[in-house]
């Protein structure tokens, strides 16, 4: 029985986005009602993101960090989310590196550095990234946290023609009270 092109290709598209996606490693903590999320993407920082960065072209990794609930009758529910970003511009003149978080449109944190490698772990790495949930927690319940990362500009041509992330990572956990 041989595969249909449709088959082919569609095996093929779905290959290479597995291929290109870099995974998140996510951990969630639940405190007084309220999930904080780390979370950190080491392999997402590759050798195309450092040409661009010491092009001296600003480059920013967005994360959606999602609070969800599993469904076993329809799709997943998002129970809350943030938005946190870090943006990366190379100075050649001194040889340094701006780093600025944002979480929600907020500028949370900025620092400089010289060190490539210290400036990697800054933008790949976040610690207790706080998601408020539009309601209380259901005791005993089931949740997890998804956090996917776009960077821009996109480091990757692809072929798939819906949008896609350049890394992703999920945690679940129990909510316990």
């Amino acid at each position: 029985m041989t595969a249909s092109p449709a088959r082919l290709l569609l095996a093929l598209a779905l290959s290479t986005l597995a291929a290109g996606i870099a995974d998140i490693k996510v951990t969630p903590v639940v405190a007084a009602g309220q999930v904080l999320a780390s979370f950190a993407a080491p392999e997402a920082f590759t050798d195309d993101a450092r040409e661009v960065v010491k092009s001296g072209v600003p480059l920013t990794f967005m994360y959606d960090v999602e609070l969800r609930r599993p469904s076993t009758i329809w799709l997943d529910r998002t129970v809350g989310m943030a938005t946190v970003s870090a943006k990366v511009k190379f100075d050649s003149l001194t040889s340094t590196f701006q780093v600025t978080k944002d979480q929600d449109g907020h500028t949370t944190w900025s620092k400089s550095t010289g060190k490539e490698e210290e400036m990697r772990n800054w933008i790949t790495a976040f610690d207790s990234v706080p998601i408020k949930p539009d309601e209380p927690l259901e005791p005993n319940a089931e949740y997890y946290v998804r956090v996917r990362l776009d960077a821009r500009p996109h480091l990757k041509f692809s072929f798939w023609p819906w949008g896609r992330n350049d890394a992703a990572g999920r945690a679940d956990f129990t909510f316990i009270r």
